[in-house]
């Protein structure tokens, strides 16, 4: 088998050139480092889309088809975060937010409404 040589620490090849390493007089090699140093940037909140909580309406909840909207929003707002547009999708995630929260709340009082006709009818 051919096997290349492998590579050896004194020597890193750059662009076809090779650089030896600096040793000071004692043998520690010495360093060469570059340090850059920035303004930090804000850290800006990413925004939410609320597409499990869409999902989850629409498939355990869907009066009045909201949770469908729901999802619909939902996508909206992570295509926009997706291209840069974060008050867009800021704007479209409260909306799926507002649907969602709809949707549950009919949901629950739906379930209350049947299960206290239940009751009724039974006693």
């Amino acid at each position: 088998m051919d096997q290349s040589p492998p590579n050896q620490p004194e020597f890193v090849p750059m662009k076809g050139n090779k650089y030896m390493r600096l040793e000071d007089t004692h043998g520690a090699p010495k360093f060469q480092h570059t340090v850059v140093l920035g303004q930090p940037q804000p850290v800006v909140p990413q925004p939410r889309d609320h597409i499990i909580w869409s999902l989850c309406s629409l498939v355990y909840g869907n009066p009045f088809c909201l949770g469908m909207l729901a999802v619909y929003f939902s996508i909206k707002s992570r295509d926009k975060k997706m291209v840069g547009d974060l008050e867009g999708a800021r704007k479209h995630g409260k909306t799926a937010c507002c649907f969602n929260t709809v949707t549950l709340t009919l949901a629950i009082l739906g379930l209350l409404f049947f299960f206290i006709i239940i009751y009724q009818v039974t006693h």
